[in-house]
């Protein structure tokens, strides 16, 4: 997975491409809590994360957990139709209150 952050008044955006799956979800996770621990609005863009597993999942949901628990905003945009409905039937979206955007097409 690559990734790459912009970062300006306090909002990160991280956009992401390839998987999230077990071989990085530990390393994103991080990445994610370094970049939200710094700036107070927190975007992921998934337009080009083509496949979750269910440890990439685990390690986005932990980490944004913590972001949230510390008052930061978190919120996943430009998210594929079938990885949002796997958020959705796993609860993230319930358990967490996140806003997640579908990506137009």
């Amino acid at each position: 997975m690559d990734y790459q952050v912009k970062e300006a008044d306090q909002s990160a955006t991280i956009y992401l491409t390839g998987e999230l799956d077990m071989s990085v979800g530990e390393q994103i996770g991080s990445l994610i809590r370094t970049v939200g621990e710094r700036n107070q609005n927190i975007s992921l863009d998934f337009r080009d994360v083509t496949f979750v597993d269910s440890a990439g999942i685990g390690s986005l949901f932990f980490t944004t957990k913590d972001l949230l628990a510390l008052g930061k905003h978190v919120e996943i945009v430009n998210i594929l139709e079938e990885i949002l409905d796997i958020l959705r039937v796993l609860g993230f979206t319930e358990a967490l209150g996140v806003e997640i955007k579908a990506l137009d097409r």
